[in-house]
């Protein structure tokens, strides 16, 4: 990629932010990993399927049921963020892998 210091296109600096982007991803591929693990592993692995089997224990939403709408927040906020963690880190390796095969 030629570019000229002095006035760089807005292509050139999307170009370079890119590849920032890009290094700075790799290098969180261990941390990723690493939290990833994390949300696999003990309490928090089971926590969604254990609140949910929970949830008839309490009234529902719609009657009086505020303890009903945070535990299901919480339920969907744990596999949100595993399923984020799990997408990231295929992002990731797959960036990985691709620069290991060029």
């Amino acid at each position: 990629m030629t570019m000229s210091t002095a006035n760089p296109t807005p292509a050139e600096l999307l170009a370079q932010r890119n590849e920032i982007d890009r290094q700075i991803s790799i290098a969180n591929l261990e941390g990723l990993k690493a939290i990833q693990a994390a949300l696999k592993s003990g309490k928090v692995a089971t926590l969604a399927t254990d609140l949910e089997a929970l949830l008839p224990q309490l009234a529902p939403s719609g009657e009086m049921g505020s303890p009903h709408s945070q535990a299901t927040n919480v339920i969907t906020t744990v596999r949100n963020v595993s399923n984020f963690f799990d997408s990231e880190v295929a992002r990731v390796q797959a960036i990985v892998d691709a620069q290991a095969a060029a």
